[in-house]
């Protein structure tokens, strides 16, 4: 089963919708790490074999975080944020992809789509 860590700036509702389709998912907040440095997120996540769930453009950058050394991350491009139009595109990734491959990969998703960099 796939496992996420959901970044600080994932809202609590959209944390609820995954945890309501059956996902394993936990929060920077419930394992006391808020405003811990992105090191020590992304370390957090790949030690839980955790795919990273963010909206912080800077977990996209492949020379920081290269794919090869985490167990995946979803980067949420969608402006303005608002939780329908996460939900949709969450839902729409989750009938378009195979979750079980989400390790080294990197997700950009968008309002559209989304765009998956391997390592």
């Amino acid at each position: 089963m796939i496992k996420f860590l959901a970044d600080e700036n994932i809202p609590p509702a959209i944390v609820g919708f995954l945890r309501d389709k059956g996902l394993d998912v936990t929060t920077v907040h419930e394992t006391n790490l808020f405003a811990a440095t992105d090191s020590l997120i992304i370390k957090l996540a790949s030690e839980q074999e955790r795919a990273l769930l963010t909206f912080d453009k800077h977990f996209s950058n492949i020379l920081l975080y290269p794919p090869s050394i985490h167990h995946g991350i979803i980067r949420i491009r969608i402006h303005p944020p608002l939780l329908q139009d996460v939900k949709r595109a969450l839902e729409h990734f989750f009938e378009k992809f195979d979750l079980a491959s989400i390790k080294g990969r990197l997700v950009i998703l968008e309002h559209d789509g989304f765009r998956v960099h391997r390592g």
